[in-house]
C-alpha cells in the first residue's frame, strides 16, 4: 500500500515545492524592485519592513526550493541521480530544461554568498551582483514552463504570467522612471550675485 501511495507523494511534493518557492522568489524579486524603485510609503510602510519581508520571502523561498529538489531526487519515476540534480545537461528527463533550473540553483547560491561578502566587496559590487537575480527569475521561468508536469496547465501559465507581468512592470519603472533628480543645495538670500555666478561655473 505504502510503494503504491509514495510516486504520488513524492511527486505532487516536488511540484507543490516547486511552485511554491517560484511564487515566493518572485514575491521576493518584487519586494526587491520596490526597494529600489522607493515605491513604499516611509510614513505608512518603512523600508526596515519591506527589507526584512524581502529577506523572508528569499529564505522561505530557499527551504521550498530544497524540499523541491529533495523530492525530485527520491520520487521513484523520476529516479534522479546526483549528478543530474547538480551537473546541467545530464539528465536523462528533459535535459535542457533541466538544465535551466540547476542553472538557477547555481545563480541563488552566488547571491546568497555575495550577501555574506558584502561587508567585503562594498555596497557598489553587491549591487551589481543583485541584478543577477533578474536572469535567475527568468531562467525558473523558463525551466518550470518546460519541464514539470503541469508547465502548460491554465492555472500554470497564469502564475507564470502575472509573475511576469509584475516583474516586468517593476523593472521597466525603476529603469526608466527611477532615475534620482540631482539635489539643490539652498543658497542663502543674502548672498552676493557674483558668488553664486562663480558657484554655478
Amino acid at each position: 500500500m505504502i510503494s503504491s501511495i509514495w510516486p504520488s507523494v513524492t511527486w505532487y511534493t516536488a511540484r507543490a515545492g516547486g511552485f511554491t518557492a517560484y511564487v515566493l522568489f518572485t514575491l521576493a524579486v518584487i519586494v526587491g524592485l520596490a526597494l529600489s524603485t522607493k515605491l513604499q510609503s516611509p510614513s505608512r510602510w518603512p523600508r526596515l519592513i519591506n527589507s526584512e519581508l524581502h529577506n523572508f520571502l528569499t529564505l522561505l523561498g530557499a527551504i521550498f526550493l530544497g524540499v523541491h529538489i529533495l523530492a525530485a531526487w527520491v520520487d521513484p519515476f523520476t529516479r534522479f541521480g546526483w549528478n543530474e540534480i547538480f551537473i546541467p545537461f545530464a539528465s536523462h528527463y528533459r535535459a535542457v530544461w533541466m538544465a535551466f533550473g540547476i542553472v538557477t540553483l547555481y545563480l541563488g547560491i552566488a547571491i546568497a554568498i555575495s550577501i555574506l561578502l558584502r561587508p567585503y566587496i562594498g555596497y557598489k559590487w553587491w549591487r551589481r551582483l543583485h541584478v543577477v537575480t533578474l536572469g535567475l527569475f527568468v531562467l525558473a521561468t523558463i525551466h518550470g514552463l518546460f519541464t514539470g508536469s503541469d508547465g502548460q496547465t491554465w492555472w500554470a501559465l497564469g502564475i507564470y504570467a502575472v509573475s511576469s507581468v509584475l516583474v516586468g512592470v517593476l523593472l521597466c519603472r525603476r529603469i526608466f522612471f527611477s532615475k534620482e533628480k540631482p539635489k539643490r543645495v539652498p543658497v542663502p538670500a543674502n548672498k552676493p550675485v557674483a558668488v553664486l555666478e562663480s558657484a554655478r561655473r
